[in-house]
């Protein structure tokens, strides 16, 4: 994925409703460092505008405290995840300090630039991000190759919800057509809930890793999710 085009896409679904009044627009004239990551870019990234139909995340090296200020006439509550959410023309933001973020608040990563979130996503996917008021998409190597090889592996193996990851892992693979990294497969062997729902996917998971011990996996065939995974 080259960063122009990753860009131009950005910029392409930003502008369908971001006017003077958008809460983007005005919040990266006070938030330094004010970027967008997690399911947008990664689905911008992987296809088009049209792809994407979810929450927007928001993250910035200011304070909780100077966030909440500024996010204040959005009518904001706390998330589970310890950022704020709001809602404008009916879609749902969160917002973090960097230094809130999970991953950085219990240790397993280091911040000092904006640019460290991309060590604290699960996914490799996920790992880009773009500042707003610079404009600028920034993407880590392994992250490149992971959109461009449309493969799916692990970036920070730590998560407070594993469960949850590895059925996202199972939801991104058909959705998107992406392969997982065997690493990735034996997670999702490990910590997925399957009894009742995805037998058949499960069952092509099991073989591949006793059966292809170190190689990716990829599942053509279509199935239809009875389970939701929030971006």
């Amino acid at each position: 994925m080259k960063s122009r085009l990753a860009k131009s896409r950005i910029l392409e679904f930003l502008g369908r409703d971001m006017g003077e009044v958008h809460p983007i627009q005005n919040l990266k004239e006070v938030l330094p460092d004010l970027a967008i990551f997690g399911g947008m870019i990664r689905d911008l990234t992987l296809g088009g505008t049209e792809s994407f139909r979810s929450d927007i995340d928001l993250v910035s090296t200011a304070s909780a405290e100077e966030i909440l200020h500024f996010i204040g006439g959005y009518s904001p509550v706390r998330n589970r995840f310890g950022g704020f959410r709001f809602f404008f023309l009916g879609r749902p933001y969160d917002i973090w300090s960097l230094h809130d973020t999970w991953a950085v608040r219990e240790g397993y990563v280091q911040a000092s630039s904006i640019e460290d979130l991309s060590k604290t996503t699960f996914f490799t996917v996920d790992a880009a991000l773009f500042n707003v008021r610079s404009e600028l998409f920034y993407a880590p190597d392994f992250c490149r190759k992971s959109i461009e090889g449309r493969m799916l592996d692990i970036n920070l193996i730590y998560n407070p919800f594993p469960q949850k990851m590895a059925m996202k892992a199972v939801d991104l693979s058909i959705r998107k057509r992406l392969k997982m990294s065997y690493r990735l497969c034996e997670f999702v062997l490990s910590n997925g809930v399957f009894e009742g729902r995805n037998t058949f996917y499960f069952e092509c998971l099991l073989s591949h890793v006793k059966n292809s011990v170190g190689r990716d996996f990829e599942f053509s065939k279509q199935l239809t999710l009875d389970f939701s995974v929030q971006d």
